[in-house]
């Protein structure tokens, strides 16, 4: 019987994923242009994408007119025209943006994240079950909208789906990390780490699936033992992924870890077919 690994920090993980990783190239697609993201809550936000992964961004309607900031942010292209933008929110607490570009159909759907305070993270399952709380800390708003027009009553968005439902997919990271996942139901899935620095560790956590493109998802899940919000989107057309993984870069609730994922996918089975 082989070894179970101890579970270890975010930070930890993305030292381990970050030999010889299967993660795409980073783009500068968008290097020079201003998007301006117009949300379905009425929020509006014009984000100017600058050279050097530097990103200003400041709020033009809706809760966020007058706010404003800076950020560092990266940018892959899974498809020609559909980007994965993210960025930590320098002055908001252990928070990330995620957002997928939709530029074919000028849509987007973006995700506001953040990690649980200690106090969050160390609060019982028990005492989480009779508030009727989720079991993990980590908390995630998703948000759709036009860009570069307005929002609209007829305005396409991208929707929830359980297309990816039944299917048990292999994960390979890198040469030493390879995952596998089973995706249970609308807001299940289970994972276990086959070979890497979590072999032996597995668990089922809370998730969450929009369909992109044909065959394009944008898969999210929040982890409860070690907080954790792991954000890829899943090209079943190219087994291919792209994404990221933010969480804690010890187990001291102190700096964040938000590096970049990728994988090569392999189809096992599908349960439902």
């Amino acid at each position: 019987m082989s070894e179970i690994s101890p579970w270890i920090s975010v930070g930890a993980l993305g030292d381990a994923f970050a030999p010889d990783n299967n993660a795409l190239p980073m783009v500068s697609d968008l290097a020079g242009k201003t998007l301006t993201l117009n949300f379905q809550n009425g929020w509006s936000i014009e984000y100017g994408f600058r050279d050097g992964g530097k990103l200003n961004w400041r709020g033009t309607a809706g809760e966020m007119l007058g706010s404003n900031g800076q950020e560092t942010y990266t940018v892959t292209r899974p498809r020609p025209g559909i980007y994965f933008v993210d960025f930590i929110k320098a002055a908001e607490r252990a928070t990330s943006v995620s957002m997928v570009f939709d530029l074919n159909r000028g849509i987007f759907t973006a995700l506001i994240g953040q990690l649980p305070t200690f106090e969050q993270a160390n609060e019982s399952f028990l005492k989480k079950i009779a508030a009727n709380k989720t079991l993990t800390g980590v908390s995630g708003q998703f948000l759709s909208g036009a860009i570069d027009r307005p929002f609209a009553a007829a305005t396409a968005r991208h929707a929830l789906t359980d297309e990816l439902l039944g299917k048990r997919i292999y994960y390979t990271y890198s040469p030493t990390e390879k995952y596998e996942h089973i995706y249970l139901n609308q807001n299940l899935y289970s994972w276990q780490c086959l070979t890497g620095c979590e072999q032996g560790l597995g668990d089922t956590d809370l998730c969450h699936y929009y369909k992109i493109d044909d065959s394009l998802y944008w898969f999210v899940w929040r982890e409860k033992i070690v907080p954790t919000l792991g954000v890829v989107m899943v090209d079943l057309l190219n087994l291919k992924t792209t994404g990221k993984i933010f969480g804690y870069a010890a187990n001291d609730f102190g700096a964040a870890s938000n590096f970049a994922v990728g994988a090569y996918a392999q189809v096992i089975c599908d349960l439902r077919a």
